[in-house]
């Protein structure tokens, strides 16, 4: 990908991650720590796209604008989001990178989605609830994961395939 138009569109799926993430708050959850995760969308497209680099950039961009325009960035949540979302990008990077064929967008979204979830578990035992109690949401999370997970996944590959973002998007790459 070019120089320039990498940072286009980098800067584009990161304003639309961006979006997706901030609209995401407005829409009110059955508790405040469940969310769809719908600005993993991009990060999906990015990595299907362009490969782990861009997609880093992306959910590093996504994560701190939006954190930072809904008033919380640094805020506990904000870690929660961008240990979470990291992680599963790295891990959908490899599930993508040796299991193309084993596994869809839709079935690495799943993957992406359990990942970030049990991320984030860890994170709010190890520095929030030392209790292991909080290891009782399991469940609830994997339920949650498979869910979401696959939303985001049936998402993210109807707008992959689309072809007027498809040719915005990649664009001289």
């Amino acid at each position: 990908m070019k120089s320039t138009s990498r940072y286009i569109n980098i800067a584009m799926l990161s304003a639309a991650g961006s979006v997706l993430f901030i609209v995401e708050t407005l829409i009110e959850a059955p508790f405040p720590w469940i969310r769809l995760g719908l600005a993993n969308i991009v990060t999906l497209i990015a990595l299907q796209w362009w490969g782990l680099k861009e997609a880093f950039a992306v959910v590093v961009l996504r994560v701190f604008i939006g954190s930072l325009i809904i008033g919380r960035l640094f805020h506990p949540v904000f870690f929660l989001s961008i240990s979470g979302s990291l992680t599963a990008a790295f891990v959908m990077a490899l599930a993508m990178q040796y299991n193309e064929k084993l596994f869809s967008l839709i079935g690495i979204s799943i993957i992406g989605a359990t990942v970030k979830n049990m991320t984030q578990l860890s994170v709010v035992y190890l520095i929030y609830i030392r209790q292991i109690t909080v290891f009782y949401l399991i469940p609830l999370f994997l339920f949650i994961s498979i869910v979401s997970g696959f939303l985001v996944g049936i998402a993210a590959l109807l707008i992959s395939k689309s072809s007027v973002i498809s040719t915005i998007y990649r664009t001289q790459i």
